[in-house]
Parts: C-alpha cells; sequence; structure tokens
C-alpha cells in the first residue's frame, strides 16, 4: 500500500499569509527608497524593487509547487472539493462579504461627492457601476458561506459569476485611474495583484461552469492574496513611517482595501480546497 503525498498542499495558505510579512516590508521599503521625496516620480537603481519582485517570483515558484498535487482533483465533486460546514469558513467569507458591501457604499458615496477635475460622464457612470458590483459581490460571498455548505443549486452557483465580474470591474477601474499618473509604478505591483484577483475568481467560478482547475485556482489565489497584501500593506507601512509623496486619493485606499476583502474569501476558499485535497491524498492507495 502506498499514500499519495500532498501534505505540502496544506501549507499552501499558511505560506501565503506568512509570506505577506516580508512581502510589506519590502514594499514599504520599495516605497520609502525607491522614489523622489520632493516630486513623487521613481529613481534610477533602486535594489528594493527587484528584492520584492524576488519574492513574489520565488512564492510563485513554491505555490506553484504546493499546488501541483490538485491537478488530480480535476473531476472531483464541486461539494466535495469545496463543500464544508466549517464556523472558520463561514465567518472569513462573512467578514469579507461584508467589507465588500460596506466599501460599496462607501466608494458610491466617494464617487458622488469627490469627483476628479474634467471627469467624463462616462467615468463616472463606470465608478458607481463599480460600487453597486462591489456591493453586490459582497452580497453573493456572503450567500455562498451557507451554500458551500450543502448541495450546490442553479442559483447559488451563480454567486460565483458575480465576484468575477466585480474583479473585472476593479481591474478596469485601477487601471483607468493610473494608466496617466506619471508614478504608474507605484501603482504596478496593484495592478499585478489584480489581474490575479481576476484568475483567481474565474478559476473559482470554472469549477461550477467549465472544466475544473483547482491547482490554477489554489496558485492564483495565493499568489493574489500575497501580492494584493503585500502592495497595500506596504504602501500603508510608508505612510505611516512618513512618506507621504506618493499620498493615494481616498478612492485609491478604498480599492486597495477592498483587493485585500477579496483576497480574504479567496484565502477561505483557499483553505477549504487545500484541507479537503490532503484528506483525499491521504487516503489513497
Amino acid at each position: 500500500m502506498k499514500r499519495t503525498k500532498r501534505n505540502w498542499t496544506k501549507g499552501l495558505p499558511i505560506g501565503a499569509v506568512v509570506l505577506c510579512v516580508p512581502g510589506i516590508g519590502l514594499r514599504a521599503l520599495h516605497l520609502l527608497n525607491g522614489f523622489d521625496l520632493g516630486t513623487g516620480l521613481p529613481t534610477v537603481g533602486d535594489p528594493w524593487v527587484w528584492y520584492f519582485i524576488a519574492l513574489l517570483l520565488a512564492a510563485g515558484v513554491v505555490f506553484a509547487a504546493q499546488a501541483a498535487p490538485l491537478w488530480r482533483s480535476w473531476d472531483v465533486p464541486f461539494e466535495q472539493l469545496m463543500g464544508t460546514r466549517s464556523t472558520g469558513f463561514r465567518m472569513g467569507a462573512v467578514v469579507a462579504g461584508l467589507l465588500l458591501l460596506l466599501g460599496g457604499v462607501g466608494y458610491a458615496y466617494l464617487a458622488l461627492t469627490t469627483a476628479e477635475q474634467d471627469t467624463a460622464g462616462w467615468a463616472r457612470a463606470l465608478e458607481l457601476f463599480y460600487s453597486v458590483m462591489t456591493v453586490l459581490s459582497g452580497v453573493c460571498m456572503i450567500v455562498l458561506a451557507g451554500a458551500q455548505g450543502k448541495e450546490m443549486d442553479e442559483r447559488s452557483a451563480m454567486c460565483t459569476l458575480v465576484p468575477l465580474l466585480w474583479s473585472c470591474v476593479h481591474l478596469l477601474v485601477n487601471y483607468r485611474m493610473t494608466c496617466t499618473d506619471p508614478k504608474l509604478v507605484s501603482f504596478a505591483f496593484g495592478l499585478v495583484a489584480d489581474m490575479l484577483l481576476v484568475l483567481a475568481f474565474y478559476h473559482l467560478a470554472r469549477l461550477l461552469y467549465g472544466r475544473p482547475r483547482p491547482a490554477a485556482l489554489a496558485f492564483c489565489s495565493a499568489a493574489a492574496v500575497l501580492t494584493a497584501v503585500s502592495d497595500a500593506g506596504g504602501y500603508g507601512l510608508a505612510y505611516l513611517m512618513g512618506v507621504h509623496t506618493l499620498d493615494w486619493s481616498a478612492k485609491m485606499v478604498l480599492r486597495g482595501g477592498l483587493s485585500v476583502a477579496a483576497c480574504v474569501m479567496l484565502l477561505t476558499e483557499l483553505a477549504v480546497l487545500c484541507g479537503h485535497a490532503v484528506v483525499k491524498g491521504q487516503h489513497e492507495i
């Protein structure tokens, strides 16, 4: 008798959280040393950005290795792969949903009261649509918290599509707000995190609407958590240390917080996915 070794997969969500600590530190050092204090423009020869990139690449290799065993679970039913009655999962999913719901309301207020100069009507409409999608995404996450503890039906399965659409709009709004900024390099890692969010929510929905790729879901979720939390946390740490040259607008700060809130949901899903994979793997012969 031979047991499949998948124990290291269980450490994937833990590794994603632990690596956020050096990630936040390196991102903060990049913001502290990589930009001119007078103009806020990027400086030449800053090594910290490369250290941060090296951390993300090394973590990506580790995440890929840890997620690899999940390729064998592509034919496992959703209820067996992602179903859970765990109180911790429900708490995490509900917290993520409430944060998105409240953040969406707050963003609608900012969009109506603090529009930038010469903002086109379509741009304001896009931001209001983004606010609505944020609220709906939060509601869907709360619904999923209960639905994954029982058999999924067509209505509850649709709750995976709304966060996917939200992540796409989130990326679009973030890109529109930063693509013409001369300090774009200070936002680049946030945009990478937003792209990973899109991929993670795509693979979550794919578990129900397409050929499942649980390994891709695990990898993208872990990478999104590390990148988004490191980016937002690094900016917050640098700000607390007195670097205000790269002052983000209130909308930018809120969108960064919403990225982290979405990562809370992905992290809870990742914990369920990896936990079930370990159990399944330990009983294979």
